[in-house]
């Protein structure tokens, strides 16, 4: 209990040093922990004078005794800042325009702010006197303050749940501000960008694609501290967008490429845009047909769809393999049929690429003395084959290839050179090579049919095997496979092929059909000659 000695502005002497000597401690702790800067500014988080300036006191002792009901010791339940917004409420209106000289503790905060409203901004940097004040309601000021001594002292976290605190915190937050105002302006353009050239259903590789475009966006235009906030706010609204009924069909065909129809169910079939232009089991028509998503529609639903028309016309056609890895053998005409100086009269065949190259098996002589025959003098007696490995392109461009999948050029059957044919019997084979016809973007062609043109004499025995690192297929596994002699006969291999299990394998330039698939197991003489059957030449 203070006496009742009055003083300046109704505070008694006693009270009077008190405030003065609490003020500086208020003032020198603040500083001492960094909490005034050197300069006040508008949007510092308080402005203090400093004791030494003749200003209003900011300290302020209520004297008397209080009742039971007003001690706020008394009665260590109550919230302190609910306690001085009692006080406040108690007296006169926080602010009036007449200066109250009175004891009240309205009258002492009404003169501090009279006084910062009208003089405190001459305390700033000259560069920060023109910026406006930020004035806040008192109740979000002592809510704050009741929930900064919990957070201190009781240690119970309030901030997230105080409203008030949040609020001055954002204002008083000069950096945080700056950044949410970029963030904001850039939010849009980003969600923009990320909708820009999007089809109507798109797959999951494309939305990441268009928000990882979107991130970036945001990242080069919003900076601060809530640049995070903002991004986890953008993938989430790319990520409504996308789920909001614009989710695609995920499979991918068995050429790769994606179904652009939306999200449906497993049983429907699937489809997209692209087509590709490929050749009949026999290659004697074209035709285009969509990207396959199955095997059985890749290996005979689109050959059996066309063999209709062509293949099944012809005297001989055999189908091998499971329909998952069907292949097909055809005769096209008698080896007579084939003329030397045009090659194989196809559609898609590239200009100088439609010859075979001539292929010599020696025949079976057991009376000739070899040691004492002159070189080369088996030639004599060799029957004149030829053989061709077709590649295709899904462009429907067709050639024979050379060693090593060079695609064949020539003018003339006769520019081939002696002995290509053998060579390429005892090479293995590219499954694909570079389409010649595409030199500025590289298009791959598939090795899809073996041709074979043999005289009357000859058998041949066929073993298909595709390896690929440590996958081995074996197409002719348990059959027992002979091309006919005096025909022309070409061998359709699988468009797409798959393990044991039906899994589709994905081919690349390092898959190969293994050397030797023909094999002579009969050579004999021509028709005025004898024929003798003879074992597989090595």
């Amino acid at each position: 209990h203070l006496p009742p000695k009055k003083g300046r502005h109704g505070y008694n002497t006693q009270c009077k040093r008190l405030a003065m000597e609490m003020e500086k401690q208020v003032f020198h702790i603040l500083r001492k922990c960094r909490l005034l800067p050197k300069h006040h500014g508008p949007r510092a988080l308080a402005y203090v004078p400093s004791p030494n300036d003749v200003k209003e006191p900011y300290v302020y002792f209520m004297e008397g005794k209080a009742s039971p009901s007003q001690d706020y010791a008394s009665n260590k339940h109550v919230d302190s800042g609910l306690y001085f917004i009692s006080q406040l409420s108690a007296v006169a209106p926080l602010y009036n325009e007449v200066q109250d000289d009175g004891p009240h503790l309205s009258s002492f905060i009404n003169r501090n702010v009279a006084y910062l409203r009208k003089q405190g901004c001459m305390a700033y940097p000259e560069e920060l006197a023109g910026e406006p004040l930020l004035f806040h309601f008192a109740k979000d000021w002592f809510t704050s303050a009741s929930a900064l001594f919990k957070f201190y002292c009781k240690n119970d976290d309030v901030y997230s749940s105080t409203t008030s605190l949040q609020r001055i915190v954002k204002q008083l937050d000069p950096e945080g501000q700056y950044s949410e105002s970029r963030c904001e302006k850039a939010y849009p353009v980003a969600v923009s960008a990320y909708s820009d050239g999007l089809p109507s259903h798109y797959t999951s590789t494309i939305h990441e694609r268009q928000l990882h475009h979107a991130l970036r966006l945001l990242q080069s235009r919003a900076k601060g501290p809530f640049y995070e906030t903002y991004a986890d706010r953008l993938h989430t609204e790319c990520l409504r967008i996308w789920k909001g009924g614009r989710q695609g069909c995920e499979s991918i065909s068995l050429t790769g490429n994606s179904c652009i129809l939306p999200l449906h169910e497993k049983d429907k079939v699937h489809s997209n845009r692209v087509r590709m232009r490929n050749s009949c089991s026999c290659g004697r028509s074209q035709s285009y047909r969509s990207d396959p998503f199955d095997l059985e529609m890749a290996n005979s639903g689109f050959y059996h769809s066309l063999a209709e028309k062509c293949c099944s016309t012809l005297p001989l056609t055999r189908v091998f393999g499971r329909p998952h890895l069907a292949w097909m053998i055809s005769s096209l005409s008698l080896a007579s049929g084939y003329q030397i100086s045009s090659g194989v009269e196809q559609p898609g065949f590239l200009l100088g690429t439609q010859f075979l190259l001539p292929w010599d098996i020696p025949c079976d002589d057991g009376h000739a003395n070899k040691l004492s025959e002159p070189k080369n003098a088996w030639k004599h007696r060799a029957n004149r084959c030829y053989i061709g490995y077709e590649y295709e392109c899904s462009k429907g461009h067709r050639f024979f290839s050379s060693v090593g999948g060079v695609p064949l050029k020539c003018t003339a059957a006769t520019m081939l050179k002696e002995g290509l044919g053998l060579s390429i019997i005892n090479s293995d084979a590219h499954l694909y090579v570079n389409c010649p016809s595409h030199t500025n973007k590289p298009l791959l062609a598939q090795l899809i049919r073996l041709f074979v043109c043999v005289p009357e004499q000859v058998t041949l025995s066929l073993h298909l095997v595709i390896y690929y690192r440590n996958i081995l297929i074996n197409l002719t596994a348990g059959e027992q496979v002979h091309i006919p002699g005096g025909k022309m006969t070409v061998i359709r291999l699988p468009y797409v092929y798959c393990d044991e299990n039906d899994t589709p394998l994905t081919f690349d330039i390092n898959g190969h059909l293994k050397r030797n698939p023909l094999i002579p197991i009969r050579s004999g003489y021509g028709p005025k000659g004898r024929r003798n059957e003879k074992k597989p030449l090595n």
